[in-house]
């Protein structure tokens, strides 16, 4: 599942053995299996041994299966990480990173139970949630810490209230931090993820905040609620004007290649090797959102 678009990221309560069983039949690309904020205090071993009884028993398809562990930090982070890590999932998300330190303390625990449970060393990724001043302001060294790195996930409500800001609809008060998140993914080759929009039932919103988080080159969103699903996998997928331009420059750029050109023009504007990897990019996005749906 790993090569898959990363369109869609649902928080699934870990503490609800029926969500987790309703999940796997859900249009996500990923499925944030939670054991972190949202599960009470007196939950916590409840909750953990119920994503490991799901790990076991439900058939999630090709869904991308990822944990959101407790601080790993804490003693519940680390039962959190032995508990599950034997069920081979694809991923840990890591709540709350400020520091590439962090992240190579949870790379060496989860080395050690690879080894330990016969598990080839690299197999479980790592998701780092961007949630503080100093988790944006470190977020390039963060992204760059481990490659077992997939994605930052930006949590915009503990950002908010770290810094001290309300944000608006417009979200021009997080501006910086988004467009910082976006920078490091991109400089090392893994996903950005946008934070969830969180009034669930205004799907203009949300689809608001999905259209200005791709415009800055978010590669997908979190979503609270699977009715939020449909706008953030439409939104974040590539549009058929999208496939048609980018076999069109890719077509225009072979033949001007062939002419001993590298460079054309195409509906009166230049193009050149930029576009030729925008174009072959897009066509590779349109593959992956193809393959989560076939598999």
């Amino acid at each position: 599942m790993i090569g898959h678009s990363r369109r869609s990221i649902l928080y699934v309560p870990g503490d609800s053995e029926k969500m987790l069983q309703r999940s796997a039949g859900l249009p996500a690309d990923v499925l944030l299996l939670n054991l972190e904020d949202g599960v009470a205090v007196s939950k916590k071993d409840h909750a953990r041994d119920t994503v490991v009884q799901a790990l076991d028993e439900v058939d999630f398809g090709s869904h991308e299966i990822v944990i959101r562990i407790n601080s790993p930090d804490s003693d519940t982070g680390r039962r959190d990480l032995a508990a599950v890590i034997p069920l081979k999932p694809d991923g840990i998300c890591l709540p709350k990173i400020e520091n590439k330190n962090e992240v190579l303390a949870v790379d060496d625990a989860i080395r050690e139970l690879e080894n330990l449970h016969g598990i080839p060393e690299g197999t479980v990724r790592l998701h780092a949630m961007i949630e503080s001043a100093s988790g944006v302001l470190y977020s390039a060294e963060i992204a760059a810490a481990s490659p077992r790195m997939a994605s930052l996930v930006f949590g915009s409500a503990d950002y908010a209230n770290d810094i001290r800001c309300r944000i608006g609809e417009d979200r021009q008060e997080i501006l910086l931090a988004l467009q910082a998140i976006v920078l490091a993914c991109r400089a090392t080759g893994i996903d950005a993820i946008d934070a969830p929009c969180f009034d669930i039932p205004n799907s203009s919103l949300l689809r608001r905040e999905s259209k200005h988080a791709r415009s800055l080159g978010f590669d997908g969103k979190s979503a609270l609620h699977p009715a939020q699903l449909a706008v953030i996998n439409h939104v974040f997928d590539v549009s058929p004007e999208e496939i048609a331009w980018a076999e069109k420059v890719l077509a225009e750029l072979d033949a001007a290649e062939q002419r001993g050109k590298a460079l054309s023009t195409l509906d009166g504007n230049l193009i050149d090797n930029p576009h030729r990897s925008a174009a072959q990019r897009i066509l590779r996005r349109n593959k992956n959102s193809k393959l989560n749906i076939e598999d």
